[in-house]
């Protein structure tokens, strides 16, 4: 068994030109030692600039990368092929080597240089993270891709335990699923009666195909 995860529609960004030159942007930019358009976009650091970005209350929490990006990759034994798929589109794909970070500031540096280079380590023949050059609807091809959404038909996690699948979970917080994602990833289902945070998702499907292989 291996499982196939791509979170859509994440919350990664640098931070986009139209703010480049607000207050809490130089200053958080300036703290740090770096420029401003080689900083991630944070809701909880440029709130109020925010505000003037489309789609802003979708966009700016790199933590649910985070937090879905340490519980995905814990699960080497039984995770098949990992990518993110990123607000404005970008296609990474993360390696299971990958090691992220546990401290929140160190995971941030490290996206901050992904989204800069293009991978890291920026310069490695074999890099753990990288940007790659396709489109959406090309990673899926090989796929049958699947999206974990509140309004799909209801099904038990078990279900969703095979290779076969790209389970796409949504990496934003408020919102809704983008035109190009909802285009792909036709066939929606849900695993809950409430709507779940990221992280749940995540947890729940690991959980029952862990359970389904007798691993404690």
């Amino acid at each position: 068994m291996k499982l196939n995860f791509i979170l859509l529609d994440s919350a990664l960004e640098l931070v986009p030109k139209e703010i480049l030159n607000d207050p809490s942007v130089i200053k958080n930019a300036e703290r740090r030692g770096k420029k401003p358009q080689d900083t991630i976009l944070d809701i909880s650091l440029h709130y109020h600039a925010m505000r003037k970005l489309k789609d802003w209350q979708k966009r700016g929490r790199p933590d649910i990368v985070h937090m879905a990006m340490m519980m995905i990759l814990s699960e080497k034994e039984i995770l098949g092929d990992f990518y993110i798929h990123t607000y404005d589109s970008r296609i990474i794909k993360v390696e299971k080597d990958m090691n992220p970070p546990k401290n929140y500031n160190r995971f941030i540096g490290l996206m901050e240089q992904l989204l800069k280079f293009g991978q890291i380590p920026p310069n490695s023949s074999r890099p753990l993270m990288k940007i790659l050059n396709v489109k959406l609807s090309y990673i899926v091809k090989k796929y049958k891709p699947v999206l974990l959404s509140e309004d799909g038909s209801k099904i038990d996690p078990m279900h969703l335990c095979s290779e076969n699948f790209l389970l796409g979970i949504g990496a934003f917080q408020h919102g809704d699923f983008s035109e190009e994602v909802k285009g792909i990833f036709t066939e929606q289902y849900s695993i809950s009666k409430r709507a779940l945070e990221t992280q749940q998702v995540v947890c729940r499907i690991l959980s029952s195909c862990n359970y389904l292989l007798g691993w404690p």
